[in-house]
């Protein structure tokens, strides 16, 4: 069980998008702040994070951590670790895992670095000693950590939580009202950043043969198109001819209500960590079509809470109609997924396994 005590935790995130690892960022120190924590967060200048860090009445403290701000970032990291006596530091993604290595060890204090990301570092593996913690997010990850030689009695894995079960129920209408997607289409999601392996291309493969066994399919991506990778999905979005049953609605700050207007939801991820967008679909109870990849079985249960699939756009396409077609099916797969997001991927649970993290860290 976690301390008692009451610990000063720094929180180090390198990235301001508006990924994974960032809102992990901000709905951790606020869970943590609720818990009577004191929490300072270090991120990059610029962005969205600090501000709505602040906004939670949580301290952020900017710097820029590219070029010759990586030496200013460490110093500053250094002087915070001293000026509010923090007992540990948490890092988040590569670059700031570094910052707390250095910083950590001048100040000797213990780090908490979250693999949230497939790489091959070396930073991980010299973070692995002393006092310091490695978390993955998956086993799939402390799989990767363990086989690049790092010990096992330094991983632990804490899978990432959502409070997407807290939201009351959103009717469908007047998502396909501000969408203009006409009355009576069953809509088939894909959360996350327009990208690559994102499995975007794949699910526009599949949308042919999908719409031939249900015509009243209409597909939505949600989230932001990566600009790399925007000519590339373009031409294959007009090549498949397909433009008007698909409706891309850029990032959304209102995702739970989205996800209430969708059918079932997606995940033909070619790589994934963990599966967050899996979590929070299921949260809402969404029985989802997933890859066969990395993370997501352990949070698609084939059979149970959605379908697994092979990257083909054939086997997509078989997955999605067939629980288009079995409205019991699918609904049960539904409630079974929301149960588990409830037992085991909830932000209360997440924290409180953090907070277990922290106190063998600063050796309590």
């Amino acid at each position: 069980m976690p301390s008692e005590r009451k610990l000063r935790i720094g929180q180090v995130v390198s990235s301001s998008a508006t990924s994974g690892a960032e809102r992990h960022v901000l709905a951790l120190s606020d869970r943590l702040s609720r818990r009577d924590h004191h929490i300072e967060v270090l991120c990059p200048s610029g962005g969205w994070l600090s501000t709505d860090v602040e906004k939670s009445g949580i301290a952020a403290h900017t710097s820029d951590m590219k070029g010759l701000g990586w030496f200013r970032t460490v110093g500053y990291l250094t002087r915070l670790i001293k000026e509010r006596r923090l007992d540990v530091v948490h890092t988040h993604l590569t670059r700031a895992t570094y910052f707390g290595a250095v910083a950590g060890m001048l100040r000797r204090v213990p780090v908490v670095a979250t693999v949230h990301i497939a790489n091959h570092d070396q930073i991980y593996k010299r973070m692995a000693r002393g006092r310091n913690r490695l978390v993955a997010v998956s086993n799939f990850v402390r799989g990767m950590l363990h086989g690049r030689g790092i010990k096992d009695r330094y991983i632990d894995t804490v899978y990432n939580g959502t409070d997407f079960v807290d939201f009351a129920h959103s009717p469908p209408e007047p998502v396909l009202e501000e969408f203009g997607i006409p009355r009576g289409r069953r809509l088939v999601g894909l959360v996350g950043r327009v990208a690559r392996e994102k499995g975007h291309l794949l699910m526009i493969r599949a949308m042919q043969p999908i719409l031939e066994a249900h015509p009243d399919a209409h597909f939505v991506f949600v989230g932001r198109v990566e600009p790399t990778f925007e000519p590339e999905f373009r031409e294959a979005l007009a090549t498949s001819g397909q433009e008007e049953r698909l409706t891309m609605t850029g990032n959304r700050n209102d995702v739970p209500r989205i996800l209430d207007s969708f059918t079932l939801t997606t995940m033909p991820s070619s790589i994934e960590t963990f599966g967050m967008a899996a979590v929070e679909a299921m949260a809402r109870g969404k029985a989802v079509v997933a890859s066969r990849v990395g993370g997501l079985p352990e949070v698609v249960r084939h059979g149970q809470t959605g379908l697994l699939v092979d990257l083909d756009p054939s086997g997509l396409a078989e997955a999605v109609s067939y629980l288009l077609s079995r409205e019991d099916e699918r609904d049960r797969m539904g409630s079974t997924a929301r149960r588990l997001v409830e037992e085991k991927f909830t932000l209360e649970a997440m924290v409180s396994r953090l907070e277990d993290v922290y106190s063998r860290a600063v050796g309590l």
